[in-house]
């Protein structure tokens, strides 16, 4: 019995280990992509936006914010864990003047709690914070969608979170795009949203544009 819980033990070990692996490799696809997008020399002091898919999916926020040095390292499906996991090529090798970061939704998706969503924020902004002392950070707060409006009770309490840890915090900033996106049925409004009723319609992110636009001017 013993040597078949052990068996079990090493057989869960190597899955995991294999699981874990695959995944990150599906990062590093991305990441790489990155690399060859930034080129010999990466921009340095511009506006990082980065975070899951909300951002990657954001065609091209330089233009609708008229500034060549906004730049999109979004990857689509991560969390914030993974912002931390790979701090170094995502986000401090640029040495941004700004970051603006949306993340969070997928993470009480796959079940996570408001709190370790706010506790993986609170670990990330203390990196940022240690590495680029005087970098602004903007988080975008997680977004209701019709999709995901099972957890919006959840996403909503890891919003108050972040939102009243950030107002003590120098140089950082709370952006809601939450209470904008709410129609007068007390849901989200449909003409945000694609067919899938998760990801954002251009009409979507011109309402993020706006939003943004005062806290991002140089």
């Amino acid at each position: 019995m013993k040597i078949q819980k052990n068996i079990l033990i090493l057989f869960l070990f190597i899955s995991f280990t294999a699981f874990s692996q695959e995944y990150q490799k599906i990062w590093q696809t991305e990441i790489d992509a990155f690399d060859k997008l930034n080129g010999v020399n990466p921009l340095q002091e511009g506006i990082l936006f980065t975070g899951s898919s909300s951002i990657r999916m954001w065609k091209d926020p330089a233009k609708d914010f008229n500034n060549p040095k906004i730049l999109n390292r979004g990857f689509g499906g991560s969390q914030i864990i993974d912002l931390i996991e790979n701090f170094d090529q995502v986000i401090l090798k640029y040495h941004p003047k700004k970051i603006v970061i949306y993340s969070g939704d997928n993470d009480i998706q796959e079940g996570k709690s408001a709190e370790i969503v706010f506790g993986d924020f609170c670990a990330l902004y203390g990196m940022i914070k240690a590495k680029l002392p005087n970098t602004e950070v903007y988080y975008i707060a997680i977004k209701p969608s019709l999709n995901r409006w099972v957890k919006v009770l959840e996403m909503k309490k890891a919003n108050t979170m972040i939102n009243e840890f950030l107002n003590y915090k120098q140089n950082a900033f709370y952006v809601d795009v939450f209470s904008p996106m709410i129609g007068v049925s007390g849901k989200p409004e449909k003409k945000w949203f694609i067919e899938d009723g998760l990801h954002m319609t251009a009409e979507g992110y011109q309402l993020w544009t706006e939003i943004l636009a005062p806290y991002i001017k140089d």
